[in-house]
């Protein structure tokens, strides 16, 4: 088995188990924000609570697993909203050229001079925090490298035979467009979105840390660690076990990723022998 595969593998394994996880919270375990004052700050192991329970009783493990899956919803819906964004413009400039190609760049460029946690913190000001506003400005940030990745793919493949071939067949822009250069760059835009999942992930765990994203009754894994930082060295599990949920969670798409990159390439090099 190639290492590429055994990447692949390894990391869609370690993402079903994370999902199983966040599946069993849903059918077996309490509410998550379920309070029992009696029972605060138990131990892992103890009182029924596999993981312990925090300052309010609330169990650990519901929490974790309610977590995993508000911290999965936002980094799929930021990466499908920054790729659709992203491959769009990549597809406009790397095709389209000249002028077009000039203003996207730079427009990138513009964007790219600002760092996200600024443009993040200044958002949040004038913003109140929500779901929706955390996945806009994620998303605002997040459709850079697919529009940078995807011109560079663009202007590769359009000067290829079958392009160039489909062209003097009459096909039209929009058809050179959709039917040849998208699939062409859909799968560099698939390994990058496997790669930008653990970003988004690591992102959203960090601004939920610091305030900026998810407020309950929607609590992600990032406020989980934010709720335990200040008991850290009474009750260290309130905090580990959701960092450890995070670190897994990055550690199984950085791997697909991977996997998905060295598959790509190897699929490339034997079409192209």
């Amino acid at each position: 088995m190639s290492g590429g595969n055994r990447n692949l593998r390894f990391g869609l394994a370690l993402l079903a188990a994370m999902v199983a996880v966040g599946v069993a919270g849903l059918v077996a375990l309490p509410d998550p924000n379920a309070q029992e004052l009696t029972a605060t700050y138990l131990p892992p192991a103890e009182g029924g609570h596999l993981l312990g329970t925090d300052g309010l009783g609330r169990d650990v493990l519901a929490w974790v697993s309610a977590g995993i899956w508000i911290s999965l919803f936002i980094a799929v819906a930021v990466v499908a909203l920054s790729a659709a964004i992203g491959v769009t413009v990549g597809l406009a400039a790397g095709y389209l050229g000249g002028v077009v190609d000039a203003l996207l760049m730079r427009l990138v460029d513009l964007q790219l001079a600002v760092p996200p946690l600024l443009l993040f913190i200044a958002a949040s000001a004038a913003l109140t925090p929500s779901m929706g506003t955390l996945i806009v400005l994620l998303s605002a940030a997040g459709w850079l490298p697919y529009a940078r990745l995807i011109r560079n793919v663009v202007l590769v493949e359009r000067e290829r035979g079958y392009v160039a071939a489909a062209r003097l067949a009459g096909a039209t822009r929009r058809r050179l467009l959709l039917v040849h250069l998208l699939p062409a760059a859909s799968t560099t835009a698939l390994v990058l979105s496997s790669l930008e999942m653990g970003l988004v992930l690591l992102w959203e765990a960090g601004l939920s840390f610091l305030g900026l994203g998810i407020t309950p009754p929607h609590n992600s894994l990032g406020f989980l660690i934010n709720e335990g930082r200040s008991t850290l060295a009474a009750a260290w599990w309130v905090v580990v076990f959701p960092g450890a949920a995070v670190a897994l969670l990055v550690l199984a798409f950085n791997l697909i990723g991977d996997g998905l990159r060295d598959t790509v390439h190897r699929d490339v090099d034997v079409i192209d022998r």
